[in-house]
């Protein structure tokens, strides 16, 4: 027992120490893609990614089968106890028409139900920014600070282990035409609790350029576990715009797929951003294709013990504003009101001067 316990005591310490979360002053979301940054929300922090999308899937080669229809996509996430760990929940649902031939004629399908349906956690276990010695500023080179150095290709480094829920066994293992493969083998069914592992990596070039890479493996446990690679980049544009680009392949004994998806990011405010994208399969056995907007926001209740002196400095500024605006608009409009009210006295006076002479 006593062996038990300071495994266990081991075990708490290696997290404490690995790493600690890195909270951003903006909202930090995953949105457009399917691809995971390496982040956490941290502790206090909720937020909520969702996503509506019209979605078309072709696969003509297996008896003209298409379909049709829209979904959305919703993540909730939340820092827990430790800086760097989060909690994941996301669900993506779905409702089409799939329509396809057989021997009988044309045959349809009506459905609504989930394609994923996930929660899990995510660890971060490395990240290079906490160590300000590798990312100071050279004072003798603009072009040293300006251009890639060694160190950007050192990535944050985080885990992610979780668990797919199947509900309904309506798109098993995510595929779209189940109903075919079903008259053709025997009944393809996703255990209705499977795991899933994923290592995600994050780096930052240039002038905000950031590149996330996923390996994982999908579905463990189950008949046909998946493994599936993405990546994604974020190109800024403007201040407060970037656009995004994002592969992503996926391979079992069931399918395998490569998709590519392109899309814009816009940031509102600190807790506020907006997105849409356009995704297409590679191939066409089948051929998919979703277009879609987004919304990402963040409730931020962030306990900032232990957080870098600057942050605490910019996040107490920027209430400070917040606050001198409500003063000064309050002052605006005391202003408008005294000047509204002299005007006011003065046509009366002249209306008053007139009747006099009269």
């Amino acid at each position: 027992m006593n062996r038990l316990n300071a495994t266990f005591q081991l075990f708490f310490v290696l997290i404490w120490t690995i790493a600690s979360g890195q909270y951003t002053s903006i909202i930090n979301s995953n949105r457009p893609g399917l691809t995971q940054g390496a982040y956490s929300v941290g502790p206090g922090v909720y937020q909520l990614e969702f996503g509506t999308s019209y979605r078309q899937d072709r696969f003509l080669s297996l008896a003209q089968a298409k379909s049709k229809g829209a979904g959305f996509t919703l993540d909730l996430r939340t820092g827990l106890i430790l800086q760097n760990l989060e909690l994941i929940y996301r669900v993506d649902y779905h409702n089409d028409q799939l329509t396809f031939s057989n021997v009988s004629g044309p045959l349809r399908y009506n459905r609504k139900g989930t394609k994923r349906n996930t929660v899990g956690f995510k660890l971060l276990l490395f990240d290079p920014f906490r160590n300000t010695d590798w990312y100071k500023v050279n004072t003798k080179s603009y072009k040293a600070n300006k251009g890639i150095r060694f160190i950007d290709l050192l990535p944050a480094l985080s885990v992610y282990f979780g668990s797919e829920l199947s509900f309904g066994n309506i798109y098993p293992y995510g595929e779209p035409f189940s109903p075919i493969f079903n008259l053709k083998t025997p009944g393809l069914k996703q255990n209705e609790i499977s795991g899933e592992l994923m290592l995600i990596t994050q780096n930052h070039f240039l002038n905000n350029f950031v590149l996330v890479t996923n390996w994982g493996r999908r579905y463990l446990g189950s008949a046909y576990e998946q493994n599936y690679m993405s990546s994604s980049l974020m190109i800024p544009i403007k201040k407060r715009l970037m656009s995004f680009v994002e592969q992503v392949s996926a391979k079992s004994q069931l399918s395998s797929d490569i998709s590519l998806t392109v899309g814009a990011v816009y940031l509102i405010n600190e807790n506020i951003q907006v997105d849409t994208f356009l995704s297409q399969t590679l191939k066409d056995t089948p051929a998919m294709f979703s277009a879609g907007i987004g919304v990402s926001y963040r409730i931020d209740r962030y306990n900032d013990s232990g957080i870098p002196y600057e942050i605490k400095q910019l996040r107490r500024q920027r209430k400070k504003n917040r606050y001198d605006r409500k003063i000064n608009a309050e002052k605006i409009k005391e202003f408008k009101d005294r000047d509204r009210e002299k005007r006011k006295a003065e046509r009366k006076q002249k209306k008053a001067a007139k009747k006099i002479k009269r």
